[in-house]
């Protein structure tokens, strides 16, 4: 845990990501670049990769709430962690249902001041990444009452300890959620908010303060103060896609390279495990949901960073961002569990690198917003605004959804496999169009990619073809390999080399 902050603060003092990198701020045209830097992260440790995009998420409710005053006081402490930043949203009794959070902020009016508090159990910050050490701010989301009347939600600043791994400031109790089942060097914690004492400035003042004599002032009306405090759930999850492609990309070179290394014995003497044809059939799919994963994020991205500034189409975009997420979590959780069975024994060991991207990346159905509970706002998006009624779909994934929405129209309601199979069916036309407008595989290959979104797709086609087995070549699997290649400084694992077995067995001939 503590080197995983001796890390960020490194990251952040190189200036190499921060949140000027973000859409909507002054280095925006970079945006692409963090996101292939995240992904990188995410490959290399994904505890380190979810801690950075904690204290970013964190940065961006700064930035997307607070007053021009309170920017400027608070701007560079947090864009360059001079103060370490955790995120509190998420309630142990609500999850990331947020509009239902229970976290208290009450205005004391004899004081002038705020009094933050966690009402029952259930109200307890929960899951929040950097906040059991580090952290000395953190971004709080709560309801506002002001002389008994509610006044919706609002973000709030809180400082909860003066310095880095320091005491907890009065009113504050931070317990651990360990043991986690992964991401084992995020210092992830619960919090409890005992009528904590803050200022009046806590409260993030871009459309709400409270004037010398205790009036409470706000620009927003009352129902839509809801809405706008979610401005900043967004982005994060495109940083998060980017993670998790790259985990299972990784994974999948990996297999690819012990494929090439493992020696099995046959009527012709030893041959490398890749010359199976059975064994190619396996890994040709793996390597094509990976592929799929890498033109489903650059498509959504494009989509972000072309439409960003136009306020109306943020609804459009929160869609894309929930697709991207929900679908890239499967699909990544999938690549990395079928690369480790890939790999054998070898495979399950934690120097190889897989099985611990597999257990870490667990969490990504989780993070920023429940995988299932995405594909739900996705198809009641589809079912509100058909895309099909005046053009009639050109593509197998707006075949399917169009089938969909039909079902569902009909029967006034939807299942939790049709809001899955239209997640799948809207990432598989955004694919289909990314590959094809740019020219990025011939359309055998295409066809071989659409193939692997049968087993979500099959009950909305009527035939399915198969084609893998006959194109699961080792010069097509070759090819694949060098489109999803990491970076060298990424691999660790030892049976990226030829020499694995020797270096693995080692210590059995070393003289005591």
């Amino acid at each position: 845990m503590d080197l995983t902050i001796k890390r960020m603060h490194a990251i952040f003092d190189s200036g190499v990501i921060n949140n000027e990198l973000w859409l909507g701020q002054s280095r925006q045209r970079e945006f692409a670049a963090l996101c292939e830097i995240m992904g990188w992260l995410g490959a290399f440790d994904y505890a380190l990769h979810s801690s950075i995009v904690d204290h970013m998420i964190a940065t961006d409710a700064l930035f997307n709430h607070a007053s021009p005053r309170q920017l400027a006081r608070y701007r560079d402490e947090a864009l360059c962690m001079r103060r370490v930043y955790a995120f509190g949203c998420t309630e142990v009794g609500v999850g990331t249902d947020v509009r239902h959070v229970q976290t208290q902020v009450t205005y004391d009016r004899k004081r002038h001041c705020l009094i933050l508090h966690s009402p029952s159990p259930q109200a307890c910050k929960c899951w929040i990444g950097n906040a059991l050490r580090a952290a000395q701010v953190v971004m709080v989301i709560a309801r506002l009452t002001v002389d008994g009347e509610d006044q919706g939600h609002h973000w709030f600043r809180v400082v909860i300890r003066k310095r880095e791994n320091g005491r907890l400031q009065d009113g504050v109790r931070v317990m651990a959620c360990d043991p986690k089942g992964g991401i084992h060097a995020n210092q992830v914690a619960a919090i409890r908010f005992d009528q904590m004492t803050i200022p009046v400035d806590a409260l993030l003042q871009r459309h709400a303060h409270f004037t010398e004599d205790g009036v409470f002032v706000s620009d927003l009306p009352l129902n839509e103060r809801f809405i706008d405090s979610l401005k900043t759930f967004l982005q994060e999850r495109l940083l998060f896609m980017a993670g998790i492609r790259h985990s299972a990309g990784l994974a999948v070179h990996l297999g690819y390279r012990f494929a090439r290394h493992r020696l099995i014995h046959t009527a012709d003497g030893p041959t490398p495990l890749l010359s199976q044809p059975l064994f190619r059939q396996r890994l040709y799919a793996i390597q094509l949901k990976a592929l799929a994963l890498k033109y489903l994020e650059q498509a959504v991205r494009k989509r972000f960073e072309a439409h960003w500034a136009q306020v109306a189409r943020r609804k459009e975009l929160h869609i894309l961002a929930a697709l991207d997420k929900s679908v890239g979590a499967w699909m990544g959780l999938d690549a990395l569990a079928l690369s480790r069975e890939l790999c054998g024994s070898q495979g399950f060991h934690h120097y190889n690198q897989i099985v611990t991207q597999r257990i870490d990346c667990e969490v990504a159905n989780t993070f920023a917003g429940d995988s299932s509970v995405m594909a739900y706002q996705i198809i009641r998006d589809a079912l509100t605004r058909q895309r099909f009624v005046d053009s009639p779909p050109n593509n197998i994934g707006q075949y399917v959804e169009a089938k969909i929405v039909s079902q569902c129209s009909e029967a006034a309601g939807y299942s939790h496999q049709q809001a899955v199979g239209i997640a799948y069916a809207r990432a598989l036309d955004l694919i289909i169009q990314e590959v094809e407008s740019q020219r990025l595989l011939d359309g055998e290959t295409l066809a071989d990619l659409v193939e692997v979104f049968n087993s979500q797709l099959h009950p909305w086609l009527e035939a399915c073809c198969h084609t893998l087995s006959r194109r699961a070549t080792q010069v097509q699997i070759k090819r694949l390999a060098g489109l999803l290649k990491p970076p060298q400084a990424l691999i660790s694992a030892p049976i990226d080399k030829r020499d694995y077995i020797r270096k693995f067995t080692l210590p059995l001939y070393e003289e005591q």
